[in-house]
């Protein structure tokens, strides 16, 4: 890869949940809320980030709140570029020049889903975008030996998308994505309160409530406790509040956490056998904002019968990979 120079290039982990930008030489510089609020009626971009986010579920029908990108990949290709667009200039504060980004990626998405990146970014004013699978950058992030030929294991656990990998020589040996993940689970969370509690949330609460006691192990949750909601008394139709169990969180989360369960099972099935036993030997890495769930490693390990560590500062895993791919001359990449 020709990096860019006379410039500071950039690493953008483009997340469905939040966008991470590493510039070079000052690092992790932007951690926002993936969100846009346009005009309904102009398409005006009006919100980005933090601030648009504010609005989200609060908006009046004259502005529309989304998120660019669901399940991974762009749904709104004028709002991704405008949402890029923003943070490059807040990066850049305005600095003449095109940098180089180099942009993380869910490992199953498609060529063409992976041009409409590449695209959005250069609509952007980027002067060259490559893209790498997160799973890899993850791993860099996570400080794993991912360029020696001993095999390493990597679960990226994102809002969008929960990608996973088997990897050695800097290179996936087998590869999983799936979309059962962080938002999954927000849904779960509100559908359950609204058939158990008749109470309607919103989708920001259900991330609460996953935050404050959620877990990946039913029986253990009971030991949490309860957590208060605010939302709307279907009964009543009036504002209320309620206390929700950790043990009803957990129930609720229990499809999504099996499938990535067993997506982890299947890419060790998928993976050469030499590197299954060295990822016996050295474990499993969780990385992204997922890898707190509580008791999500322990139900990992139980599962597959191999170590699982969570990686520090998981959420910050794929975009200091990508920072340090910028940094190191050792490290060769290319898409």
């Amino acid at each position: 890869m020709a990096l860019g120079f006379g410039q500071k290039n950039v690493g953008i982990d483009l997340g469905t949940s939040n966008t991470l930008v590493f510039l070079e030489g000052s690092g992790v510089i932007i951690n926002e809320p993936s969100f846009v609020a346009k005009d309904t009626a102009t398409s005006e971009l009006m919100a980005v980030g933090s601030a648009a986010h504010k609005m989200f579920e609060k908006n009046p029908p004259t502005i529309s709140v989304i998120r660019p990108l669901r399940k991974g990949v762009i749904s709104d290709l004028d709002a991704t570029i405008g949402l890029l667009n923003y943070f490059l200039n807040v990066a850049y504060n305005n600095h003449p020049g095109k940098p180089v980004a180099i942009i993380g990626v869910p490992s199953g998405v498609t060529e063409v889903e992976r041009r409409a990146v590449k695209d959005a970014a250069q609509s952007a004013g980027v002067k060259d975008a490559y893209i790498i699978d997160e799973p890899i950058a993850a791993a860099v992030g996570a400080g794993l030996p991912v360029y020696d030929a001993p095999g390493t294991m990597v679960v990226d656990l994102g809002g969008g998308t929960v990608d996973i990998a088997t990897i050695s020589l800097g290179k996936a040996n087998a590869t999983r994505s799936t979309v059962y993940a962080g938002d999954a689970m927000n849904d779960a969370i509100k559908d359950m309160v609204l058939q158990r509690y008749n109470f309607r949330i919103s989708e920001g609460d259900a991330q609460i409530l996953k935050e404050e006691i959620g877990s990946a192990d039913v029986k253990a949750s009971k030991q949490l406790g309860s957590a208060t909601v605010k939302g709307i008394d279907l009964i009543s139709g009036l504002p209320a509040q309620r206390d929700v169990t950790a043990e009803d969180v957990a129930l609720a989360i229990t499809s999504p956490v099996n499938h990535i369960l067993t997506e982890i099972q299947t890419t060790l099935e998928e993976s050469l056998p030499e590197l299954v036993s060295d990822i016996i030997d050295r474990g499993i890495t969780l990385t992204g904002g997922g890898a707190n769930l509580r008791f999500l490693d322990r139900a990992i390990a139980d599962t597959v019968h191999v170590p699982v560590f969570i990686a520090p500062n998981p959420q910050e895993a794929v975009v200091n990979g990508l920072g340090e791919m910028l940094r190191s001359s050792q490290l060769q990449f290319k898409e």
